[in-house]
């Protein structure tokens, strides 16, 4: 990436000057220095290796010890035969292929045959992944692997057959609209809302992969008066927008998906937003955020929030739906940490 790179340097200056509501609060604030800096000295092309990224909006499997000589040492230890089961194990531990093949048998148990066809899509290797795996002639990464089984559980949990827009509110680098994209069977229209330079990643991964055709971003929706989805779906597969188009953003949702970035936000910010996903007419919404929240930060610097938000929050935030399935254990992330994650669906409720 160019330093002056004239998309990025749009959405950040439009960004200082946009509401409160609309701009990155504590825990993203500390962060997008940094990712900046290293898009500035290492390019976009390389992103999913900058620390930055893997620090805040690229997830792996990895334990945090993994690395060159301990690889070395397990390779070696390998040779041994009465060592290589031991080795094998303790090395899919640390380098997370155990994690890694264990959510994709969850995934391809649940996910039911049939259209919407998630079991198809493989993540592409744009930006450098430190770490991907192959399951069955298929790509996947820890972020690919997430999505897949929360869309497995919303699948088997409600009826996708009209389902077409979907909207993410926080969609990292674009990793649900390449799955959707990629659904063979289902045409979908994908919108990701995120700030920049996040929204900027996403762009440009969801370009590079499907092509610039394809994906309409901010500079092609920055100055209109309306933004609207039935509009851009005629002429686009998907669009990334920034937080305050939103109030300009017009037509109908069918999902609504956001995924470990709200538990990232303060609660009048998340509140503003699930206004707006009810003014949209969305359908459904499949949220997978912490059950206990967010990190509140001690000190000054330190990632976390003001104020966590947890499971009653968003049933208070979305009074028009209701809560029809949940899970922590197959779907989410129950491994007795603060960071453990629950899948949610919700649905509009009816008169």
């Amino acid at each position: 990436m160019d330093a002056g790179d004239s998309l990025l340097t749009s959405m950040l200056d439009d960004m200082r000057r946009a509401p409160e509501l609309y701009r990155p609060t504590t825990f993203w604030a500390t962060a997008m220095d940094m990712i900046v800096a290293d898009l500035a000295s290492q390019g976009v092309a390389t992103f999913r290796s900058h620390r930055s990224a893997l620090d805040y909006y690229v997830p792996t499997y990895a334990h945090p010890r993994h690395n060159v000589t301990l690889d070395r040492a397990l390779g070696l230890a390998g040779r041994v035969p009465g060592l290589r089961g031991v080795a094998q194990v303790v090395r899919g531990h640390f380098d997370g292929s155990s994690r890694a093949f264990s959510d994709y048998r969850v995934f391809r148990a649940a996910d039911l045959e049939g259209v919407p066809a998630f079991r198809e899509a493989s993540e592409s290797d744009f930006g450098k992944p430190t770490e991907q795996f192959e399951f069955d002639g298929r790509k996947y990464s820890n972020s690919f692997l997430r999505y897949l089984r929360a869309l497995a559980f919303l699948k088997k949990t409600v009826d996708l057959g009209a389902t077409r827009t979907v909207l993410e509110i926080g969609g990292g680098y674009g990793t649900l609209g390449e799955i959707l994209l990629k659904c063979k069977g289902r045409k979908f229209f994908y919108v990701d809302v995120d700030i920049p330079p996040v929204s900027y990643v996403a762009t440009t991964y969801l370009q590079r992969v499907f092509g610039a055709d394809r994906v309409a971003d901010y500079r092609t929706t920055r100055d209109l008066d309306t933004i609207d989805l039935g509009a851009l779906s005629a002429r686009y597969d998907a669009v990334v927008l920034c937080p305050w188009q939103l109030p300009r953003v017009s037509g109908k949702v069918d999902l609504f998906v956001n995924s470990v970035s709200f538990q990232e936000m303060e609660p009048a910010v998340v509140e503003n937003y699930a206004g707006h996903v009810a003014r949209l007419g969305t359908d459904r919404l499949l949220l997978r955020n912490s059950v206990a929240g967010k990190e509140v930060v001690r000190v000054e610097g330190q990632a976390g929030v003001v104020k966590p938000i947890r499971r009653e929050d968003y049933l208070r935030f979305f009074p028009a739906f209701a809560r029809v399935a949940a899970d922590t254990v197959a779907f989410g992330d129950n491994d007795d940490t603060a960071y453990a994650s629950e899948v949610t669906v919700f649905e509009r409720k009816r008169p």
